[in-house]
C-alpha cells in the first residue's frame, strides 16, 4: 500500500499498482513429486507462494524447475519450507542465481533463420 494526501490533508492508503520490489535473492529450486501427488494439487499450492515467479514441468530426475525471488535468505527459507509443507513434495536441490546471461532469446543480426531459408542444392528425384 502507498499513501496519498487528499485536498483536506488527510493521509489515506491507496493500493499500490505494482507489488513491492523483490528479488535481492534469486534462486532456482528443483522439485520432485511423489506419485500420489497430482500436478493440479501441487500447482495450486505453488500459486500460494509469493516468492514463486515461474515454474516449468519437466521430464527427468525432477518434475519441476522453479524460479524464486525473495527479499533475503530468511524469505527463501520460508518459501522452501512452504514447498516442503505440501505433502508429497521433495525439494531435490536449490541454487542461488548469481546473474543472468544477457542477449539470449534474440537472434543476432546477420544470422540466418535456418527454419525458413531454402537449401542451396536440393537433389531432384528421378
Amino acid at each position: 500500500m502507498t499513501t496519498r494526501v487528499s485536498r483536506r490533508r488527510a493521509v489515506r492508503p491507496v493500493p499500490a499498482k505494482a507489488p513491492p520490489a523483490r528479488g535481492s535473492v534469486a534462486a532456482i529450486a528443483w522439485v520432485r513429486l511423489a506419485p500420489y501427488l497430482s500436478r493440479e494439487v501441487f500447482e495450486a499450492h505453488l500459486r500460494t507462494i509469493p516468492a514463486a515467479r515461474s515454474a516449468v514441468h519437466i521430464i527427468g530426475d525432477v518434475d519441476y524447475e522453479l524460479r524464486l525471488a525473495c527479499r533475503d535468505l530468511a524469505d527463501l527459507e520460508v518459501a522452501l519450507g512452504s514447498l516442503r509443507g505440501c505433502q508429497g513434495t521433495e525439494v531435490a536441490s536449490t541454487a542461488l542465481v548469481l546473474g543472468e546471461v544477457e542477449g539470449l532469446g534474440r537472434r543476432a543480426r546477420g544470422t540466418a533463420d535456418w527454419g525458413t531459408a531454402p537449401r542451396p542444392h536440393q537433389a531432384q528425384s528421378a
